[in-house]
């Protein structure tokens, strides 16, 4: 007989949105399931913060040692947490005999279960854009992402010649924590087209005032005076004889080669909507960022009935913002589910 779970809210995903949302749903006296496909709460931005063998605060930075803070308050709430979860099926509960909500099912280590909730709300994050590349498959050529999921779990980083390649801001931020942990990068090759600077202007002034301003200014100093950066880059080539031996680039007309035993990729990064478009969640095309995102209203309230989303899997916005997204999306799960008054 398949193990069977009931709860008001399930909140699918360990990240900062859903680590949030949960505690606050819970205690705000909603009985609270959250899922998580990881072995530890954190989501990818701050993955394995309670297991990390990372011990010194410096290498990988303080905004990721914040994720440290929402862990007791989640572990203290009553939620109940299941690590090692995947969601392999969601179905609405239509039986006349049936309570309101949905029937998710899930594995664990291979066992199936299923739970019955009355609202979902799915914290699912965000993930790398694909960035394929000629010799992307070779061994040795691992996405910015992954290289970093190595460091924060397991403490792993590169000891021989290591190459970053792409665009955005985790491409610069896995390369300073590389040098914190006493990584030599060889080169970071950056293919963000000429004049984008320029196209930005205009909606600089409200970053201004951002925190993230400073904090970008400080580590793309410390990333400039250590690593050799090349701009303009195009026709990015991985090349080898069953492993990645060197990496073929153009910049400014020039082709050239770089020696390799490490490239890691990025291109950004974009919402996770494997599970939103399965339960049938409307999408819209974000232009500025090239990717579908779903369509949530403020408090995180989707078009299907039931069924709410926070984070960054609901939109681009970091983890800081991802984490408030949570507990707004926490608070009308509970005022629609008759805990709190409007």
């Amino acid at each position: 007989m398949i193990d069977t779970t009931q709860c008001d809210l399930l909140v699918v995903g360990a990240g900062p949105a859903g680590l949030a949302a949960a505690t606050l749903a819970a205690n705000l006296g909603v009985d609270t399931v959250l899922l998580d496909e990881q072995p530890a709460p954190g989501g990818q931005i701050y993955r394995a913060i309670t297991t990390t063998p990372v011990t010194d605060r410096g290498i990988l930075g303080e905004d990721y040692w914040h994720g440290a803070t929402l862990v007791p308050p989640f572990q203290q709430s009553g939620a109940r947490y299941v690590p090692g979860a995947t969601v392999w099926a969601v179905a609405q509960r239509t039986a006349p005999e049936s309570a309101e909500g949905f029937e998710v099912a899930y594995s664990v280590g291979g066992e199936a279960r299923i739970v019955h909730a009355r609202r979902l709300l799915l914290a699912t994050g965000a993930q790398e854009r694909p960035f394929p590349i000629p010799g992307w498959t070779l061994p040795g050529v691992i996405t910015a992402g992954a290289a970093q999921i190595l460091l924060k779990s397991s403490g792993v980083v590169p000891s021989d010649r290591t190459v970053l390649a792409g665009c955005g801001p985790l491409l610069y931020l896995v390369a300073w924590q590389y040098l914190n942990a006493g990584v030599k990068v060889d080169a970071l090759l950056e293919t963000t087209p000429p004049g984008r600077m320029g196209q930005a202007l205009p909606k600089v002034w409200g970053f201004l005032r951002s925190p993230y301003l400073g904090k970008g200014l400080k580590l793309l100093r410390a990333v400039k005076a250590a690593v050799p950066i090349v701009k303009g880059v195009t026709a990015l080539e991985a090349l080898g004889d069953g492993k990645l031996q060197s990496v073929r680039y153009t910049a400014g007309g020039v082709t050239k080669t770089l020696p390799a035993d490490q490239l890691m990729l990025h291109q950004g990064v974009v919402p996770n909507v494997n599970l939103s478009r399965a339960v049938g969640v409307a999408h819209r095309w974000n232009d500025a960022l090239d990717c579908w995102e779903p369509e949530v209203d403020e408090w995180g309230t989707t078009a299907v009935d039931g069924i709410g989303m926070a984070g960054d899997g609901a939109g681009i916005a970091g983890a800081v913002a991802a984490e408030h997204r949570g507990r707004l999306a926490a608070l009308q799960a509970a005022h629609l589910l008759g805990r709190i008054d409007a």
